[in-house]
């Protein structure tokens, strides 16, 4: 799928570092999912949900395992991974991986769209929204139709908002039960404007369109 010239990116930013919080490097972050990758709560689809997906760093070898690997990478070896037929995910990182206060642009996925199974989408800090632009475009520019999950500072007032915008998986704290989150979800029983589920907004209904 190409892009018009004009599409202005979306970017998912790291937000600076207050006395409040403060959001895991891209790098530290990996290495802390390569540990707990089996254990996660995970939810897709509403339900609770085996995790399959592996993160790999960039110099880790690919396997016939689904893998998940950065953006760098599937740029850089967009040509051997052309024939991969092993389910392949991407992630996008709001502190571009260490690079620049610039986050990834998830408009750099569209030569790539139609090789991926998963985006996952990093929210560093529960103050950082570019994750709910990039999922939209993902859904409605895209028509991207895989997982899209989220992970990172995912907390239980974004969950139906991250939802509406798309995202159908998510990695959970721990302590969080399935019965909560399915709760947060049923909190939000409208909405004004339509997104990228099948919602409609309230303005829209009204008006019949």
């Amino acid at each position: 799928m190409r892009l018009k010239p004009s599409s202005p990116p979306i970017r998912i930013y790291a937000p600076m570092v207050n006395a409040l919080s403060t959001p895991i490097t891209a790098s530290a972050w990996r290495r802390l999912r390569s540990v707990f990758m089996t254990e996660l709560n995970l939810v897709i689809d509403g339900a609770a949900a085996k995790n399959i997906w592996h993160y790999l760093d960039d110099d880790a070898p690919l396997t016939d395992a689904p893998s998940i690997i950065t953006l760098t990478r599937l740029k850089a070896e967009a040509d051997s991974l052309a024939s991969r037929t092993a389910p392949l995910g991407v992630i996008l990182h709001a502190d571009g991986l260490g690079k620049t206060d610039q986050g990834e642009d998830v408009r750099e996925l569209a030569p790539y769209i139609d090789q991926l199974a998963l985006v996952a989408l990093h929210f560093p800090i529960y103050r950082n929204g570019r994750g709910y632009s990039a999922a939209r475009v993902l859904r409605q520019e895209f028509n991207f139709a895989g997982e899209l999950r989220a992970t990172g500072d995912v907390l239980y007032d974004q969950w139906a908002m991250m939802n509406r915008c798309g995202i159908n998986a998510f990695e959970l704290a721990d302590n969080v039960s399935l019965e909560t989150f399915q709760t947060a979800l049923g909190e939000l029983s409208g909405a004004y404007q339509p997104a990228a589920d099948a919602t409609r907004g309230a303005l829209w209904a009204r008006s019949g369109k």
